[in-house]
């Protein structure tokens, strides 16, 4: 007993209370087995100690409060017992109970007891969870992404909001501005995307790789065994990504992997790259001055460049000035030579559109430096899936430039889930595999299933990462090529005039894939 009310404790135990309650009146009076009463009364911090852990592998998420309530210790000794329980691994501290009336109060709980809690928990969200039809998770799609009517983004920090989603993600050149973000940005202006990229927010630049014949030159560097034209001639079919720039290394990795660019031959792209490599970014009436060749080469050396992923331009202005070129040149041929005169000392050029540089992840070096962690790059990939579509499953990877493995980016969403930032369970039926979400994706999932079908049409790029058909819709796939349009009604593909036509989708009414 003590002054505070009566504290109950086994029998074996007494030589712990002892150590702790010196003074204590203990009844009714207590005789130990002769093994128990021959043993020394213990050091009170290890009986603390001991004390402390009996109640943490009962009790659940605990405060120390709430120890100092049932054990009558001070609070500084139950500090000093948890601190070495936590040195020990025994118990982790943390916010755990979410529904504790004291947000600031820190919490404390036995491992393993944690570990089954946090197990229950996943099951029960995992069996709370009603799956959707394919046909619904393109409709959900269609919004996510802001492609439906009255979810476009606005301004430019819609568009730096888009770009934030669709990073990573390689389409052709010329695509992004007339289908892409003018579908999801209202009243969408390129001076929206020069001003982000002059900024130094967003970047553009080629991510995948080139894979032509390369041989080893004397110096052991990757070369080109014999100079060709593809990707030199500037074409709005070339893949570019955009990306924020403080994502782009590990974007880099996730599309590159181990693999660096193919270097160029002898030539007018050689001459450029070298050049830059020795005096840093350009503009390109350097570059043409610098390297004494015809702007016609130096605009097609460039693109090469581009094309292989080693340089990028400080605005996108530049990739537009490149791909019409060949269009102003007709057009200036066709002056007088006194208008050619005027036009060059007006300015005539892509000069004014940035100045040029290497990529800065174009020639990281793989012998030697850091490796980037496979572990982190792939959580920054699931990341990203995550705020791409929502939700995410093998299925949806099939259009992404990613050389990571599947698996890694799997352990990547599991550790997600056991962070508690992402759902893991089944919510789309008709696929196969583990499929994870984000828990605002979860929500808009079941508004979307009980949202009535109103025939509403939705059309896309062929280009454009929304073009699913033949991946979560039934059909066959339809290519992404430009100029090419599908059309959703309420998720299906459907056929119309000037569409590309989609045999048998709108036959299977659910939209599951079977």
């Amino acid at each position: 007993m003590t002054g505070s009310g009566p504290l109950w404790f086994a029998t074996e135990s007494l030589r712990l209370v002892e150590a702790l309650f010196p003074k204590a009146e203990i009844l009714p009076a207590l005789t130990l087995p002769e093994p128990l009463a021959s043993r020394p009364i213990p050091d009170a911090e290890d009986a603390a100690v001991a004390a402390v852990r009996g109640h943490v592998s009962t009790l659940g998420p605990c405060t120390a409060d709430d120890l100092t309530s049932l054990t009558m210790l001070p609070a500084s000794t139950i500090d000093c017992a948890l601190a070495r329980l936590e040195a020990e691994g025994f118990v982790l501290r943390g916010r755990f109970d979410l529904e504790r009336g004291d947000p600031g109060k820190m919490e404390f709980c036995e491992r393993r007891l944690l570990a089954r809690i946090h197990r229950y928990t996943t099951e029960r969200l995992r069996q709370e969870i009603e799956p959707v039809t394919a046909q619904d998770l393109v409709r959900f799609l269609l919004r996510w992404q802001h492609v439906a009517p009255g979810t476009q983004c606005e301004g430019r920090r819609g568009l730096l909001a888009v770009v934030e989603q669709l990073q990573g993600f390689e389409l052709a050149a010329g695509s992004w501005e007339e289908a892409v973000f003018p579908t999801r940005v209202a009243s969408y202006r390129p001076e929206w995307l020069d001003d982000l990229c002059l900024s130094g927010e967003v970047v553009w630049a080629r991510l995948g790789l080139r894979s032509p014949a390369a041989t080893l030159d004397a110096d052991g560097a990757r070369s080109e065994a014999e100079a060709g034209r593809g990707g030199a001639v500037p074409s709005r079919a070339t893949p570019v990504s955009f990306a924020l720039r403080d994502n782009l290394p590990w974007l880099a990795a996730a599309a590159r992997g181990d693999a660096r660019p193919v270097l160029p031959g002898v030539g007018a792209a050689r001459d450029l790259l070298e050049m830059l490599r020795a005096r840093g970014a350009l503009f390109y009436r350097e570059l043409v001055g610098g390297t004494g060749r015809l702007r016609i080469e130096v605009e097609e050396g460039l693109w090469d460049l581009v094309s292989r992923g080693l340089v990028t331009a400080d605005g996108f202005g530049s990739v537009r000035a490149l791909l019409t070129a060949r269009e102003r040149w007709a057009k200036r041929a066709a002056r007088s030579p006194r208008q050619q005169r005027l036009g060059r000392q007006a300015g005539e050029g892509i000069a004014v559109e940035g100045r040029w540089s290497l990529l800065p992840v174009a020639e990281a070096s793989n012998g030697s430096g850091e490796q980037a962690d496979i572990e982190t790059v792939a959580e920054a990939v699931a990341e990203q899936l995550l705020a791409r579509y929502g939700v995410v499953f093998r299925d949806l990877m099939v259009r992404e430039s990613v050389v990571l493995p599947w698996r890694e980016v799997l352990w990547a969403l599991r550790r997600l889930e056991a962070r508690g930032t992402v759902r893991g369970g089944r919510f789309v039926t008709g696929f196969v595999g583990e499929q994870y979400a984000l828990p605002e994706a979860v929500e808009m999932l079941r508004q979307t299933r009980r949202r009535e079908r109103t025939g509403e049409i939705v059309r896309v790029a062929a280009v454009d990462p929304l073009n699913l058909v033949g991946i979560l819709t039934p059909g066959p796939r339809v290519p992404a090529q430009r100029g090419s349009v599908v059309a959703y009604r309420d998720g299906l593909p459907i056929e119309a005039p000037g569409l590309t036509i989609l045999p048998a989708a709108a036959a299977q009414a659910d939209g599951v894939i079977r």
